[in-house]
């Protein structure tokens, strides 16, 4: 299989791309520290050659990576945002919830899928594994991934893909215990 390929004008290798996996709830006293550190990790990675950041659209650190990404491009056309979502109606489920306006989060989503350099779709309509599919294309497509993972819990599709990650030996930046050693 080849490694490599020309995503519109994007030359996207595993050995340039990085993916994000981060659970959905991120405690407000988080949210600034940890865009800090998301930064300074794609600064890190920038500087190692990486130039394509996966981010899989979803609630979350998802979108605090995404629109951290989008940030970066601003002062650096180099960098490029792809985002790998798991199907065209990934948005139809999302409900209001104590961490988030479901309108305000849809329209977030519509503007970062709009500013991102590629989308790529992985299923057109929901299945029951679209998500680990999704997951299992970002790992597959890089050779880094930011996470931001607590260690402690096991069941969630944050946890797989780092598990994912590691089987596939990514280099992994957990943001979650660097946020925790400060």
């Amino acid at each position: 299989m080849n490694n490599s390929a020309f995503i519109s004008n994007i030359m996207m290798t595993r050995d340039n791309s990085c993916c994000f996996t981060g659970h959905r709830s991120i405690p407000r006293d988080h949210i600034d520290p940890l865009r800090r550190v998301v930064e300074d990790s794609i600064s890190y990675l920038y500087k190692k050659g990486y130039r394509n950041f996966i981010c899989g659209g979803a609630l979350g650190f998802d979108t605090l990576a995404a629109q951290t990404v989008l940030r970066a491009t601003e002062h650096n056309r180099e960098i490029k945002l792809i985002l790998a979502l798991p199907c065209r109606n990934q948005t139809e489920r999302w409900v209001s919830t104590p961490y988030f306006d479901a309108a305000a989060a849809i329209r977030e989503y519509q503007r970062i899928r709009g500013l991102a350099d590629y989308v790529v779709y992985v299923n057109d309509f929901a299945t029951p594994d679209c998500m680990k599919q999704r997951n299992q294309y970002m790992v597959d497509h890089s050779s880094a991934c930011i996470a931001y993972r607590d260690p402690v819990v096991w069941k969630s599709g944050t946890a797989q893909t780092v598990r994912m990650a590691e089987k596939s030996g990514l280099e992994i930046i957990n943001t979650f215990t660097i946020l925790r050693g400060k």
